[in-house]
């Protein structure tokens, strides 16, 4: 009869202690920010008070030849690249399929903005986005 008592006991515990224990899913929001940082390449943004919603650039990595990229401003989009240096220049943003005038700029580590020439060189690290900013031409 003991023996009984055991089996029942543990067919009963077991199965109920087991159950008990559930797995914590992680919040959507922070896996999206997280596979954010592990892409490498190059995402355009507008500023504040400027209007668009396409950008096309062109970019050359070191002395090969160039290739041309368009990407969406509407939410976050970003163009897959291998790290490295990129010469980037041609860039004309487009709303509602009109060309519209604007500046470039980087913002650094320290959060200081940094203007980009019609011809620039950035470069790209690994697991990184670089960030350009469109804005509103004076």
């Amino acid at each position: 009869m003991r023996k009984i008592t055991i089996y029942l006991i543990c067919t009963i515990v077991i199965p109920t202690m087991a159950s008990c224990s559930k797995e914590v899913e992680e919040p959507d929001l922070v896996t999206g920010e997280a596979r954010i940082y592990k892409e490498t390449g190059i995402a355009f943004s507008t500023a504040s008070e400027f209007t668009a919603d396409y950008v096309v650039f062109k970019l050359r990595h070191g002395t090969g030849e160039e290739n041309e990229y368009g990407q969406s401003l509407s939410g976050y989009n970003y163009t897959k690249l291998q790290e490295g240096a990129r010469t980037i220049y041609q860039i004309q943003a487009f709303n509602d399929g009109e060309e519209v005038s604007f500046e470039p700029y980087l913002i650094d580590a320290e959060g200081n903005k940094k203007d980009m020439e019609s011809t620039s060189v950035v470069v790209v690290k690994k697991n990184e986005v670089v960030k350009i900013w469109l804005e509103k031409t004076e």
